[in-house]
Parts: C-alpha cells; structure tokens; sequence
C-alpha cells in the first residue's frame, strides 16, 4: 500500500489500521483460507463508513465489508480494505412492540438481539448454530436461516428495511417503503425477468433454502424490494450499516424427540419420513462430533442425558416440534425407528442437547493431531 493511499483514508477520521498484527489478525475467518488485506477500518458511524469506504474507492482499494468472520467460505477477507462493522455498531433501538420490529446496527451479536427481545417474549426467528457471535449484518449478507428454517425461514424473510453503504460512498435506504436506486431497481428487474423461464426451471417451488448466487427469484416476486437482492450478497453490493427487523413471538410450547441411529444412512432416510409431522426442527449430529465431547467436563452432563457411554451409537437426529407437541411426540415415538428414541420436555435438557448441536464446529476443528476436518 502507497503512502498516498493510505494517507486519503486516514484523512477520513475513521478509526483505520495498517500494522502487521491487525493484518494479521484480519487475514483469516473460520474458513480454510488466508489472504492478508493492506488494512482494517472500523467505523463508528455511516457517515465514517461512507467517507471511508469513498476514501478507498478513490485511492484505488477493494473493500472487504466484514462482521464476526464467521463465515466458512473466505467471503469476509479480501486483500484489499477490511471494513469491520462488528467493533462498534451494537446499538438495539426502534423497538415496537405493536409492528413486531426491531432496528438493529450491524454489529449487533444474535444471541444480543435475543437476550434484549426475550423479556418481551419475541425473538429473532433465523438461529445460526454460531448465535453466540455472528452479527445481524454478517446474517443479512449470508441469508442465514439456522435449525429452525421450517419455521421462521431464512433471514431474508425477516428484514424490513436496510441502511447501506454503496462502493462509491453513498448512503441509501432500501425496503419496499423506499424509493432509493430506482435506476439500479429498474436494470435488476429487467434482467431478472429475461431470465425467469430458466429460474423457475432451476429452482422449483418448496425450497426452504438456496444457497447460491443473489436472491433473484424474491426480488422477482417483490420488484420494489432491493432488501431481497441485498440479503445474500455477501457484501459484493453493499455495506450493511443497520437494519429494520421483524421479531417473532416466542413459541408457547417446546418439545425434543432424540431418535438413535446405527448409521448417518439410516438418518437420512428416517429425516424424510418424519417431514409429515411438520416438526420446527430436525438436526443430525454423529460419531465424529460425539467423540469430540469424550473427557469435556462442559459436555459430560450432555453426554450422560445421551447415554452415549452405555448406549453408543453413530447418529442422532433431533427433532423439534413447537405446537401440539404431546400428540406429535407421541407419534414419533410410536414409529420406533433407529436403535432408539428418548423425550425431552424441560427447558434445562434440551438447551443441553442443542449446546452439543450449536458446539458442533469448534469440537470438529479443535480434534487432536494431525487430521482436520475442513469447514466448507
């Protein structure tokens, strides 16, 4: 980096770093890859990150918007500008109780949101099994959906409106009430309907999740709405500042059917069986992670609801059901199938149960010796 690019972007009273700790710091995520950026920015404000981000743009520097680095994929680095926006956008605020919204920064930490909406019996419905540090903009980029995806679908479904910061500087609002970017809203909806034949052949109605690619076919449904074209962009866009959010009740009733399996395949075939019961949930976790949780003090409590040291196995799915869940875990439990099935009711047990599933990625990458598994 030139003296002269780095200067322009100091000059815009941004908080930036270019030492060798930082980069370093910076040059990872929780995938497999490392490319080291030329510095980091943390604004404080959409004004820091507008004028920061332009800073970058005129020097001639790739921006790299970034939340906790969660991401699995290598999407949060880059060798260009990190922008982190996890440092310090943290505010909660908006908050109406009657519209079920909520506003939130970027850098706001899901299980944050959560622990701030649960006293007012509401929730963020998407749950990401790294709640305890993924930011809701890192979520918003990613479309994350999470365990309960049956339920609440995916994050995109939960976004009202957006703050963001585009690669040239500018500051807009987005969502179906705004009349930002008519220019940019009119060239996506006309490529996207050149394309909707060979859309509506590739993806079928019924998917839950999509992974891949911009979410064309929302915006093709809801033309106005620039949210759906943002969520799930992985910051190749925009820069999500805050967002608008709508928050679900919480569910009266919970309920946890374990089924024990001698085989992942075995599973497999068991999760499609069990769809007519329409649970919110089914998780499967098997051997390798159990294994990881053998001589955890933290995992030990786990392990002994499980019965995994008297009654091994090599698969569990874990069901979960929100209303009606006498009846439907009667059923479950009447179809017998795998090695064996244990009910959960109490709140205690089956927090216990999906600590294990939430723990899943740090147990696999911190297995000893040589052989990794990798994230992907």
């Amino acid at each position: 980096m030139t003296s002269t690019q780095e200067r322009k972007i100091r000059q815009t009273g941004c908080d930036a770093r270019f030492d060798n700790l930082t980069r370093q710091l910076y040059a990872t995520d929780a995938s497999i890859y490392q490319i080291e950026p030329i510095g980091v920015a943390f604004p404080k404000s959409t004004q820091q990150a507008s004028a920061v981000i332009r800073a970058a743009a005129d020097a001639g520097v790739s921006v790299t918007p970034r939340g906790a680095g969660t991401s699995l994929v290598g999407n949060a680095i880059g060798e260009g500008l990190i922008v982190d926006f996890s440092r310090y956008n943290r505010q909660i605020t908006d908050l109406d109780l009657e519209k079920c919204s909520v506003r939130v920064g970027a850098g706001v930490v899901l299980d944050q949101l959560n622990d701030f909406l649960r006293p007012h019996g509401l929730c963020f419905g998407p749950d990401v099994a790294t709640s305890s540090r993924a930011t809701l903009g890192g979520m918003i980029a990613n479309n994350s959906s999470g365990a309960r995806c049956p339920i609440y679908g995916t994050t995109a479904d939960h976004v009202i409106s957006l703050e963001i910061v585009m690669a040239d500087g500018r500051t807009e609002k987005i969502g179906p009430t705004h009349e930002s970017l008519r220019v940019e809203r009119a060239k996506i909806e006309n490529l996207i309907r050149a394309a909707s034949a060979e859309m509506a052949e590739r993806w079928p109605p019924g998917l839950i999740k999509r992974w891949p690619g911009y979410g064309i076919e929302r915006f093709l449904r809801a033309p106005n709405d620039l949210t759906n074209i943002l969520a799930g962009s992985e910051g190749t866009l925009a820069a999500i500042f805050s967002a608008e959010l709508k928050i679900s009740p919480l569910p009266c009733e919970k309920g946890l059917g374990l089924i024990f399996f001698a085989s992942v395949g075995e599973a497999m075939q068991a999760t499609v069986e069990l769809l007519d019961l329409k649970p919110a949930a089914i998780e499967h976790i098997d051997r390798p992670l159990l294994d990881q949780t053998k001589g955890q003090l933290h995992f030990q409590s786990a392990r002994d609801l499980l019965e995994l040291d008297t009654k091994p196995c090599e698969s569990i799915l874990i069901v979960e059901f929100y209303h009606d869940v006498t009846e439907r875990l009667s059923i479950l439990q009447s179809r017998k199938m795998g090695l064996r099935t244990k009910i959960l009711t109490d709140p205690v047990q089956m927090d216990l149960v999906w600590s294990v599933r939430k723990s899943g990625l740090s147990l696999l990458t911190g297995c000893v010796g040589p052989a990794k598994p990798l994230a992907f």
